[in-house]
């Protein structure tokens, strides 16, 4: 029998000798990062981040281009075919001069009368789900893209030596692969409901910020005593410290300085369902910051510039 873990692949390469670096899952690999940030940048990002303002953390509707073309394919080949069949045979009733291509013309109109309101239906549908999803997500963020903040600059710099130079070209800095780093806030009961990182759809979809996503890298800015943990709902629980005791499913908790690393698809992009997981409902007020390493160079905004890169790193 295939499962979905058998279709994937390894993951991306990464410095495997890094500082700190401790494996707490395998297949699908998910690391902690041991003192990853240093208690000064960590302070700098949050004041970073709260001197240029936080607003309601997006969440992107993944595999909207799927839905939709699954959404039509089974209105195409189901209700509307019939529709416009049995639509065409009442408006031949009582017809004597009804005719096999009179038939069809009013079958053909049919079909694009009814195709047309399915569409409708359909875009109506994901736009609805799309704002829906938005209440999976309750915290704020900003991103931070100015290489000359210490914090920013320091969380670039050791992504980099994390996830080391590119196998196509060691003069691509490994930066340019980077979405610019995220920093984001929880208040007391906010969360971030089980979720995926990679999407499905992504040559489509995220062609304008890289393509897919290949791995995950978080840092704790700040220690929480209470909840907000970062919970793998498909994973079974760690032999850990910071593993929450008594959760049969992996789930971390928050250090400051601390890195959570994992990776939402394999080398070359494919999806990986068993990575699903959350921000638990924060008790304390949790801060974190993120980078996303893409398939392919991430341009500017959603990436770092050139020139920002060239003058910090």
């Amino acid at each position: 029998m295939t499962t979905a873990a058998s279709l994937v692949g390894s993951r991306m390469s990464i410095n495997e000798s890094y500082p700190g670096l401790k494996r707490v899952h395998s297949n699908p690999d998910v690391y902690v990062i041991e003192q990853f940030l240093d208690d000064a940048s960590c302070d700098d990002l949050i004041n970073k981040a709260r001197e240029k303002g936080t607003s309601r953390s997006p969440v992107a509707y993944a595999g909207w281009t799927e839905d939709i073309k699954d959404l039509l394919g089974l209105a195409a080949s189901g209700p509307v075919s019939w529709g416009a069949i049995l639509g065409a045979w009442y408006e031949a009733q009582g017809d004597a001069e009804a005719s096999v291509p009179s038939l069809v013309l009013h079958a053909l109109r049919n079909y694009a009368a009814l195709f047309a309101v399915a569409l409708v239906g359909i875009v109506v549908f994901t736009k609805f789900r799309a704002d829906s999803l938005q209440n999976l997500r309750t915290s704020s963020s900003t991103t931070l893209d100015d290489l000359s903040q210490v914090g920013a600059k320091n969380f670039v710099l050791r992504a980099s030596d994390l996830y080391g130079p590119t196998p196509s070209s060691s003069e691509i800095p490994a930066a340019s692969f980077f979405e610019a780093p995220t920093v984001i806030q929880y208040e007391k009961d906010q969360v971030l409901a089980p979720h995926y990182d990679a999407n499905r759809s992504a040559d489509v979809e995220d062609a304008n910020r890289g393509g897919q996503t290949l791995s995950t890298l978080l840092v704790y800015l700040n220690d929480v005593a209470n909840g907000g943990t970062t919970r793998f709902g498909k994973l079974p629980a760690a032999d850990y410290e910071r593993q929450v005791k008594g959760e049969r499913n992996l789930n971390i908790i928050p250090k400051k300085g601390d890195a959570l690393l994992f990776f939402p698809a394999d080398k070359n992009g494919r999806f990986d369902e068993r990575t699903e997981h959350e921000g638990c409902p924060a008790v304390d007020e949790k801060w974190i910051a993120r980078i996303w390493r893409h398939t392919d160079r991430v341009p500017p905004p959603f990436g770092l510039s050139d020139s920002s890169m060239e003058d910090h790193l």
